[in-house]
Order: structure tokens, then C-alpha cells, then sequence
């Protein structure tokens, strides 16, 4: 006999097709349906996640936040997931993923006293492979999800031991039909549950309830389940919810499957739509670590209220992280109201930096030098340029820069994005700092110490040092890049591309495993030149254009450092294409690993598109690596012996296939306008290095003018 656990609940969506305070408004009456079900069914039990949408409940509706209160006491209203909302599960660092967890557990327990231990994404759009270890840490054994479904992903069982690559392990359940039942006839429901039971279990989960804006079960759906519970041949029917069916077949976990790969794939273009809101996110998150970082290290300067507001702030963040909000398939004006509460994030992230360092300031020294303090705000070493513009009476600073000991340091004045104020010019300088420490510049004006030997070069158009020689290209080969030791081509005669492809999916890419409709063209080079020369960097800029799209691209080197940059600003203005960085490799691909949330996976030369988190690192032909930090993009595939970084594409906000585009109505295009995109290329490189040097571009440290002690 085969147990069906009936799971009611209600898939609720706090923005989608509708913006945040309708969200709100479904949650209330959604979980106020459910209390009245609870009233008049007493066998019916609820499933519900959250911890927004309890909080909204809490603060907006006492009564009825005490009626659940209640209900979860007698166990008739379950509590799944635990996280903050249900977020996408690909692009999220691996702190976010934590910080879902712990905020939302500690949540939970002081609210209801339950400790949640089922984790719980039902309609996230895929799933990374380091998320068994972020649930097993926090005490989870178990996971419910859809996506990918069946027609997507091939899995051995419904239910399976999913393994992460540090060896944590959950058991899973992947409903095979849907979360949601609009139907009062649920019998193909039942039905579907029952085909994927895995031989030998005699347990299943079946989901039902209305949604997506709300809903949950309705009492015509439970008075036909109470009727037909015996309906089944071979089957009882009960009302139940996830973590009673994991503890059935707990047991017998050994007997099932083990799947140790990602959970792969649905809706890539959801990788990288709505670019500027992912953008927005990483800020926020990078902003909230460092200024956690700095509270925590320096605690006696932190302003008191520190950790409610950063918890504040953290909530905004984490619930712009849910599914239907960073994989970009809301509404244009819900991007408005995401823009918004990032932006207050980061200020407050911000705000409490500046505080903290400003005080820790005032413990230094006077010097007759002005200086320049930079504080690495980050749980890593910073190894890399410092930028800052300090302030010289609209002068340029014709100086020499010092360190601690005295000793000089390279620097160079590069462009400052104001034309006011004559000459007045930034400064850029290597640095090195540790996790959580500073660094003390004095900008001198006396007789300065010769400079260290440069190896940068500039022949014509070109620019080299001694790892590196970089051209620029024609047509749609923007550049060329050679080994300086040997001459040797990094690309093929392709050179570094950057294509459009016709895109004609919709928002989420339904359908589709990658982006394979024909190439239209490619953005084509109208002007080089060298625009920096100095002891520190040497850089050509290049500019080019396909149709009515514009891109500015600085390729740059710096002195005595095998590191290769290159920085695009991309002006848009395509629709239905996506522009892919296409990087022709000249060696073969033997292997390539992705970073993802938190650790690394080997991907597939196949064309298939992935997300990516911050870089990729390939093994070639000739047992060298080569690692690409990519902190501004989330999207990649690879064909053959290239790699192709997927930096924009233009659907139509809120597009769902199967509806059509009109041709006379009016619609709204994504990621239209001016985006900014760093790449940093390093040979022999391994993850630890590329992740950190990815960190540094995120968390770059902190700088201030100092002036205490100036006559």
C-alpha cells in the first residue's frame, strides 16, 4: 500500500505580474483562507515558507499571526524552507544563501519555536550544486523541488540523495507534475505522484492549491480528497506535509539514487535578463559583507544600531533575491521598486563604513604629507590597484607617493570622469593589504626616490609588457593578444568578438538549452588609440559599433603583473538579440570548471547555456590553465574551443511564451541603455586565485583623504 501525502499550500509569488504591496495583500488573505480551513477541516493541514511572508502577517496583522501561532503549536501548520523568500538559486553568493538560512531559522524558532529541516524551492529555476552543503550545515537533511522538470533534466528517481562536491548530501523530492492544482478533481494529480513512486517506497508527496498570486487549497479540493481517500487501488490518501514524508522514508535512504551534479537546466535566459538589477544585487551583498566585516573587527567605532540596521538592509536584499525578481521576469515597474530598496541596502552598507573607518581614522598620527588612507574592508587580501581622486585645491598632483616606510610607490594620473576643474586627475597606485587592515600613503612633494623599472611598452597601437603584447583588431576582431615570451596567439585569427545573435525566446528563454539562432554580426572597430601610458598601466581604448549599439573597450596592461584587463562600457539599444564576449581560443579546451555560489564545477563544451558566478578556469592542450574573472556576468557557454560570456539580451519585460508580440502595440525592452563589464584574463591560475581576485574587484578597498597634522 502506498502512502500519498497530500501537501496543501499556496505558491505565492510576492512579486511578479504585480508589484510588491499587492504581494503583500495576497499574502494576508491567502494565510487568512488558510486559518478558515484549518477552523472548519480539522484533518486539513497547511505547508507554508517564508519567513517575508510571516513577517508581513506579523507586523500587519497581529490577530491573525497568533491564529497561525496557534496552529503551528498543533502541528497543522507546517513550516518548510526557512529561508527569507525563495530565491533564485544560481546567482546568489554563498553568504546570501547563508544569511536566507540563518536570519530566517533564528526567525522561527523565536517566533514559533520550530526548527525548520526541510528545504524547500519549488519553483526556483534551477539549483547549484553547493546547495546540499549550505543545507546540511544549518542542520537540514531533506529538499523539495520542481525545476528542473522531467522533459529538462533526466534524474533516476523522483526522490534521490543529492550530493554536493564537498560531499554534503540531502534527500530530494522533485514533484513530478506541479505545486499547484487549480482543478477541484484532483485524480491526474494523484495519478502522476503515483507513477514516479520509486520501487520500493511506498511513500509520495502530492502538492495541491491554487496560485501563483496567492490561493492555497480550496474547500471543494479538500472535500474531495476527504471523499475519495480511498479511491485508489493499491493507495491511502493523507493529509500530511514534507517533513512527515521524509521521515517515512528516511530509513530507507541508502536504497536511493545518488545524484552529484548540478540541477540543471530551466529558463537561462533568467542568467542574465534584467542585467542591471543583478548588478544591483551583487553590490548590495558585497556592501552588507564588508560592512559586517568592519563591525565585527572593529566593534568599539561601530555605531550602535549597526546590526539592526545592516539586518534591515540584509532583508531588502535577500527578498530582491527571490526567484521571480532576480531572474528578471517581473514587471518593468517592479524593477523600479527593486532599484530602490538595493539602493538603500547599499547605502546603509555604505554609511556604516564610512563611519567606522572615519572614527578608526582619528587614532593616526599627524603628518605635515597629506595622505591617502585605504582600509581593505574584506575577509580577504587585496592584491591590486588602488583608484582615488584626492582632493588638491583643482590642482593635478605632481608628487611622489610613500609608503609606510618611506619607501616609494609606482603611480600614475588617469581620467577622471569630471571635465571641471582644469587638470584635476585620479590617481592609481599598487597595493596589497590584509583581510581587515590598512594601508597609510603619504603624497609627497619633496625629491622622490628613482622609480622601480617598468616593462610596459607601447609600439604604434600596441602595448606590451613582459607577459603580454595586446593589438588591436579590424572589423569584428577587436583585439589580439600574444605571449610576449614566444609570440604565441592567446585566439584563434577570430580574435576577441564581441556578437549579436538573433534572440527570439521569450523573457525566461523557455525551450532552449542555449542560444543557437543565427550570429547577425558583430561589433565592428571605428577608432583605436593609446589612451595610458606610465609606470603603472598601459591602455588602448577602442571603440566600435554594430547597428545602432555602441561600445567603448579599454584593454589594459600593468607593469610586471601577468594580469590582462579588459573593461567595456556597451552602450545597447538592440532587441530580440543577446550579445555574447566570444573568446576563439587558439589551444584546445580540455576542461573547463565555472565558479558557482560557493565552490566550482565542471561544465560541457557544448553550447549549453550555464550561470556563472565571477570566473571560469579552462585546462588546455598544453597542461596550462587559464583563468577569466568575469564579476560583472552570470551567463556563459562554450562551443568547441571558445568561450562565450553572455553580457545582454532584450526580450520584452514580463514576455511568457506562448504569447505573441504584437507589431503595433507598445512594449517595454530590457537592459536597453549604458551597462560596464570587467574581464580579467591570467594564465596558470587556479579557483583560490580567481576567486580572490574576483573579491578584490567586488570589495576593493575603502580610500580617504587624511589631512591631521598639515601646517
Amino acid at each position: 500500500m502506498i502512502t500519498v501525502h497530500l501537501i496543501g499550500n499556496a505558491h505565492l509569488d510576492p512579486v511578479w505580474l504585480w508589484r510588491w504591496p499587492a504581494g503583500v495583500g495576497e499574502a494576508i488573505a491567502t494565510c487568512r483562507s488558510a486559518v478558515q480551513l484549518l477552523d472548519k477541516y480539522p484533518e486539513f493541514i497547511f505547508t507554508r515558507s517564508d519567513m517575508w511572508l510571516h513577517e508581513q502577517i506579523e507586523g500587519l496583522d497581529p490577530d491573525l499571526f497568533e491564529r497561525i501561532r496557534e496552529y503551528v503549536k498543533a502541528e497543522r501548520w507546517q513550516i518548510v524552507g526557512g529561508w527569507y523568500v525563495q530565491p533564485d538559486c544560481n546567482l546568489p553568493t554563498a553568504e546570501s544563501f547563508r544569511k536566507h538560512i540563518s536570519m530566517s531559522k533564528t526567525y522561527f524558532r523565536e517566533k514559533f519555536g520550530v526548527d525548520v529541516t526541510v528545504g524547500y524551492n519549488v519553483d526556483s529555476f534551477g539549483h547549484n550544486a553547493m546547495i546540499p552543503s549550505f543545507l546540511n550545515e544549518s542542520g537540514y537533511d531533506s529538499y523539495v523541488m520542481m525545476r528542473p522538470m522531467g522533459h529538462e533534466k533526466a534524474l533516476p528517481s523522483s526522490l534521490f540523495r543529492w550530493r554536493s562536491p564537498d560531499g554534503a548530501e540531502v534527500i530530494v523530492w522533485r514533484i513530478p507534475r506541479a505545486y499547484t492544482a487549480w482543478q477541484e478533481d484532483l485524480t491526474d494529480h494523484i495519478q502522476a505522484s503515483l507513477d514516479v513512486a520509486p520501487p520500493g517506497m511506498d511513500h509520495v508527496m502530492c502538492f495541491y492549491g491554487v496560485g501563483d498570486h496567492g490561493g492555497g487549497p480550496t474547500k471543494q479540493q479538500i472535500e474531495w480528497l476527504i471523499e475519495h481517500r480511498n479511491a485508489f487501488p493499491g493507495a491511502q490518501l493523507i493529509f500530511s506535509h514534507p517533513r512527515a514524508f521524509f521521515n517515512a522514508v528516511k530509513p530507507f535512504a541508502e536504497q536511493l539514487p545518488v545524484v552529484e551534479d548540478e540541477l540543471q537546466y530551466h529558463a537561462i535566459g533568467c542568467y542574465t535578463v534584467v542585467r542591471e538589477l543583478k548588478r544591483h544585487v551583487r553590490q548590495a551583498e558585497h556592501g552588507l559583507i564588508s560592512a559586517e566585516i568592519a563591525a565585527k573587527t572593529f566593534p568599539e567605532e561601530s555605531p550602535d544600531n549597526a546590526p539592526e540596521r545592516l539586518t534591515e538592509a540584509w532583508k531588502k536584499t535577500l527578498f530582491n533575491q527571490f526567484h521571480d525578481i532576480y531572474a528578471g521576469t517581473s514587471l518593468a515597474s517592479a524593477y523600479e521598486d527593486a532599484r530602490d530598496q538595493l539602493g538603500s541596502a547599499r547605502d546603509t552598507a555604505d554609511t556604516i563604513i564610512d563611519h567606522i573607518l572615519f572614527r578608526r581614522m582619528r587614532h593616526l598620527p599627524g603628518d605635515r604629507w597629506q595622505r591617502i588612507v585605504a582600509f581593505n574592508v574584506s575577509n580577504h587580501q587585496f592584491r591590486g590597484y588602488l583608484q582615488h581622486e584626492p582632493w588638491l585645491r583643482w590642482g593635478s598632483f605632481e608628487g611622489w607617493i610613500a609608503d609606510e616606510n618611506g619607501d616609494r610607490v609606482p603611480h600614475q594620473r588617469i581620467q577622471h570622469e569630471s571635465v571641471a576643474g582644469g587638470d584635476k586627475r585620479q590617481l592609481i597606485w599598487p597595493a596589497e593589504i590584509a583581510p581587515g587592515g590598512h594601508r597609510v600613503f603619504q603624497l609627497r612633494t619633496d625629491e622622490a626616490p628613482p622609480l622601480p623599472e617598468s616593462d610596459l611598452k607601447v609600439n604604434g597601437s600596441s602595448i606590451s609588457n613582459q607577459f603580454w603584447r595586446i593589438s588591436p583588431g579590424e572589423g569584428d576582431c577587436l583585439l589580439s593578444i600574444q605571449r610576449a615570451s614566444d609570440g604565441t596567439q592567446l585566439m584563434d585569427e577570430r580574435g576577441l568578438q564581441l556578437l549579436v545573435q538573433q534572440d527570439s525566446s521569450d523573457t525566461w528563454s523557455h525551450g532552449i538549452d542555449g542560444f543557437r539562432e543565427p550570429v547577425m554580426g558583430g561589433f565592428e572597430v571605428e577608432k583605436v588609440l593609446v589612451e595610458e601610458t606610465g609606470p603603472v598601466r598601459a591602455a588602448i581604448r577602442i571603440e566600435a559599433t554594430f547597428q545602432r549599439s555602441q561600445l567603448v573597450l579599454w584593454a589594459r596592461l600593468y607593469a610586471n603583473n601577468p594580469r590582462l584587463e579588459l573593461h567595456f562600457g556597451l552602450d545597447w539599444h538592440q532587441r530580440l538579440q543577446v550579445a555574447k564576449l566570444v573568446m576563439p581560443l587558439a589551444s584546445a579546451i580540455k576542461k573547463r570548471t565555472d565558479g558557482i555560489p560557493g565552490g566550482f564545477i565542471s561544465r560541457p563544451q557544448n553550447g549549453q547555456e550555464f550561470p556563472i558566478v565571477d570566473w571560469t578556469l579552462v585546462d588546455r592542450e598544453n597542461d596550462s590553465t587559464l583563468g577569466i574573472v568575469c564579476p560583472d556576468c552570470s551567463g556563459i557557454d562554450g562551443r568547441d574551443d571558445s568561450l562565450r560570456f553572455t553580457t545582454l539580451r532584450s526580450p520584452v519585460y514580463a514576455w511568457h511564451d506562448p504569447a505573441q508580440l504584437e507589431d503595433d502595440a507598445f512594449y517595454r525592452w530590457t537592459d536597453q541603455g549604458e551597462h560596464v563589464f570587467r574581464f580579467l584574463i591570467l594564465e596558470d591560475a587556479a579557483p583560490e586565485a580567481l576567486k580572490a581576485l574576483a573579491l578584490s574587484n567586488h570589495r576593493p578597498p575603502v580610500c580617504f583623504d587624511w589631512t591631521k597634522g598639515i601646517a
